[in-house]
C-alpha cells in the first residue's frame, strides 16, 4: 500500500541516517521498522496488564501451589 507522509526535515534526516547506519535499504523499510518498535511497546503494556489481572484474579495462588511440584530448589 502506498502512503504519503509529511515529516519535518529533521525527522526525515534522522530516518535517512538511521536507515544508513542499520543497512536498511529504503525510507519505507526504516519507517516499517519504527512501526514495529511502536507495536512492541504497546505489547509490553498489554502483557503488564494481563499479568496484573491474572495476579489479582486468584489464579496466581493456584499456580503458586503447584509450580514447584517435583522440582527441588
Amino acid at each position: 500500500m502506498k502512503v504519503s507522509v509529511s515529516l519535518p526535515e529533521e525527522d526525515l534526516r534522522f530516518l535517512d541516517e538511521y536507515a544508513a547506519e542499520q543497512g536498511i535499504e529504503s525510507r519505507s523499510a526504516a519507517l516499517h521498522a519504527a512501526v514495529e518498535v511502536l507495536r512492541a511497546g504497546q505489547l509490553g503494556g498489554a502483557y503488564e496488564d494481563a499479568w496484573g489481572s491474572w495476579d489479582t484474579s486468584g489464579e496466581a495462588d493456584a499456580w503458586d501451589a503447584i509450580v514447584g511440584d517435583g522440582l527441588e530448589a
